[in-house]
Formats: C-alpha cells, structure tokens, sequence
C-alpha cells in the first residue's frame, strides 16, 4: 500500500510538472485543489478501512494537513504566480522527495493483514512497569533500579483460570515481536506475558511513555559474536553469553515472581485472578530461548519449555581443556527446540551431537524437536510480516512467511497444550 500511493503521488507531481512545462503555466491553483483532494481522499481511505491507521501514515497525514492548509491560503488569496521552469521543477523535485520521506515507513513496514487465531476467546492486553529494587541496572548512567515492562495477552470476560506462558525475545527483539503466538495462545485459553528485557531490546516502551533503545555495546558485541566462524574466541563467547543470561534469567525470575506475588494479593486486578499459578511454561526466541530453558532446569515452578530456534546457552557450565563443558544431568521437565533448517544442519555438520541443545534433548527426561525446512532465523518472529524487507536483510529463508508462522503456532500451541492443559502427548513432526 505505501509504494502504490507513494506511486500514486509521484505521478501526480509529474503530470503537473508536463502541464506546466507543456503550457507555460504554473498551474498553482489547480495544484492547490488537489493538495486539498488528496488530503481529503486520504481521509476517506482511512474512514473506510482502505488505510489502517498506524504509525505508518503518520507523516504522510502531517505532511497532506500542512500542504491543505497551505493550499487553502493561496487559494483564499488568488495570486497567480508567472510560470518558471526552473521553479517547476524545483517544486516537483521538492515535494517528490517529501513524499517518499513521508511514506519511507509504509514502504519498509508494509500495511498486512493479520493471522487469524483459532481459539474460541476474544483477547484483551494489559501493559505493566515494575522495578527490581534488589538490582541496579547496569546500562543506567544514574544507577537507577532496573525497570522491566511487561506486556499481557489473555482470554476476555473469562471467569475461570488459565496456564501462564512467560516470553523472552531475542537480542534485538521487543516484546511484541511475537504478536501473533501471543493471540493465538490467549485466544485457546492462555495467559501470555511478554518481556521488554531494557536496553537489551530493540526498543521499550514503559507505561509511562519512556522510550529506551538498544544499548550500542550489547548490540555491536552481539554482531560481533554472530561474525565469528572460528574457535579462537570460544571462551570469551562464553564469558559474555554467561553475563547476558544472567541478566535474562535475572530479569525473567523477577518477572514470573512478580506476577506470582500479584496473584496473591488483593489488588482487584482481574488480570491475575485469570492466572493458574501451578501451570506455568516458558518460551523464547534465540537468547530468550536460552535463559527460558535454563530457568526451566532452575525453577521447580515450571512445567514445560520451548526453545525458538536459539543456543541452550545455559548447558555449558564450564569452560575447560579450551572446550565447554555441559551439563551431565538429565533436563528435568517437557522441552521442545524449534529449528531454522539452516540452524539444525549447520550444528549437525560443524559439532554434531555435543551441540548444546542436542546434548540437552538427548539426556532429557521428554524432550522433542522439530526442523522448519527452509526458514531462517527470524522465520520465528512476526518481522517477515511487519517488515519483510528488515526481515529479509537480518536474516529469513525461502519458507513462505505465512506458513511459518502459523506451522510454528499450532506446534507451540499443541505442546503447551499436552503438558500445561493435560491434552495427552503432542504430535508435533519432525520437519514441516
């Protein structure tokens, strides 16, 4: 929808810029009426549905108000400017560029429709910002608390209790990165609770409307650590992912215990009177993946595990004889790792079955796996939708976005199912 109206504008501005130049006219006035047409056509598009209002048309609208208005004063005073070509085409150069700016959003986030769910529920949100007074936050300048905002999916006007299902996103992510699981779950009966992990996020948001973005040196190290093919810098890997799942876990622990305590006050929030504390599972995607899995190896709490295509970064508990060393003991609850194509074959190949998560499902007391044939990295994150064009830079296979997404739903929801809602063994296929 943004490169056909941004299409749209330019090909107006190019037949007015020939008129002119075939007439020897500046046509200001029939210019002005359409400035003030088109602001109005936009506003009709958006009344009926054509546009979804989002921040994509944000600029856009801004920029058709201020060149309505302005029209409107030309108009109102008459006054007809003599024709100059060079004045032409300035304004056609001018206002081409303004165009595209503007709608530089719509064409990198492209307006799409979104996947339908399959529960019976409708679905409500909530947004929270909690501070943990037992931690300074390490990226702050003030050393001020950390600050974690979290976002709620749930079952609406519902009048009994659900599993809880705890998100983690991956370096980068936010936590709206995997809308569409969210709704899916909350929409089959599930409370979903997203974590915004500060400074470690592509961006938060807190309830209070402070942005945060990314912190330079977490992002830049972590390019870094993706860029490296060798073996040379294996324990210094290690020695910095140890230090980002501490801080993952510390946050997701905080989090799952906040909530708990929420469940059990009088606060009159219905959201958690909705929350059935002993059913509770964990998910993330890459890092969030890792400190999901490890928590759940940690916390005597959690019923169930899934891995979103990441590194069971927790498995390595030492790094000795220039080697990691894994954990021996058995994983203790139900796990399921989702792979890349690309993430499965390449550890297979390069480590075989010591690859952490290999190890790990191998010694597990029930652990299952599954190779989405085709998909990429972020095949496991709604950003296909919200932006291919991101997506396809960062990282995407050739798997049809679409069918990923909702295979990669109906397994998520299928597994937590079976052991969160007791719907017996999941049937979950090798590859899809």
């Amino acid at each position: 929808m943004g490169i056909l109206t941004l299409v749209v504008l330019l090909a107006l501005e190019t037949l007015f810029l020939v008129w002119s130049i075939r007439t020897k006219g500046s046509k200001r006035e029939e210019k002005e009426i359409v400035s003030i047409g088109l602001l109005a056509l936009f506003a009709l598009l958006l009344v009926t549905g054509v546009y979804e209002w989002s921040f994509r048309y944000a600029a856009l609208l801004l920029v058709l108000v201020i060149q309505a208005l302005a029209a409107a004063v030309v108009l109102i005073r008459k006054r007809e400017k003599e024709y100059r070509l060079g004045k032409s085409i300035l304004r056609f150069v001018r206002n081409s560029f303004i165009f595209t700016s503007a709608l530089f959003l719509a064409i990198l986030c492209p307006q799409y429709a979104q996947l339908q769910t399959t529960g019976d529920h409708g679905i409500a949100t909530a947004k929270y910002t909690w501070v943990d007074n037992g931690r300074v936050d390490q990226f702050s300048q003030s050393g001020e608390n950390r600050k974690l905002t979290v976002e709620f999916w749930y079952p609406e006007n519902a009048d009994e209790t659900y599993p809880l299902v705890v998100f983690s996103h991956g370096a980068f992510g936010f936590s709206g990165g995997n809308y569409s699981t969210f709704a899916e779950l909350a929409s089959n009966g599930y409370v979903v609770a997203s974590i915004g992990h500060t400074y470690h996020a592509f961006y938060t948001m807190d309830t209070n409307g402070k942005l945060t973005i990314v912190d330079t040196d977490f992002l830049g190290k972590a390019a870094e650590i993706n860029g490296i093919a060798d073996t040379a810098h294996e324990e210094e890997i290690f020695n910095i992912t140890k230090e980002w799942m501490k801080l993952r876990m510390d946050d997701e622990n905080f989090v799952i215990d906040t909530i708990l305590a929420q469940c059990g006050s009088d606060n009159n929030d219905a959201l958690f009177s909705l929350i059935d504390t002993g059913k509770i599972g964990l998910m993330g995607h890459s890092l969030g993946g890792a400190s999901s899995a490890q928590l759940g190896r940690e916390r005597d709490d959690i019923a169930a595990v899934i891995v979103l295509d990441g590194t069971m970064l927790g498995e390595e508990t030492a790094f000795e004889n220039n080697a990691v060393v894994l954990n021996s003991t058995p994983y203790p609850i139900p796990l399921l790792n989702v792979y890349a194509q690309d993430h499965y074959t390449n550890s297979m190949e390069l480590v075989g079955e010591a690859y952490n998560n290999f190890h790990a499902t191998k010694n597990a007391v029930c652990a299952y796996e599954t190779v989405f044939k085709n998909a990429g990295h972020l095949n496991f994150t709604d950003l296909p939708l919200f932006s291919p064009a991101l997506a396809k830079m960062l990282g995407v296979g050739i798997i049809d976005e679409r069918y990923g997404i909702e295979t990669m739903n109906k397994v998520v929801l299928a597994f937590f199912d079976s052991y969160l809602k007791d719907a017996g063994v999941p049937i979950i296929e090798k590859e899809y």
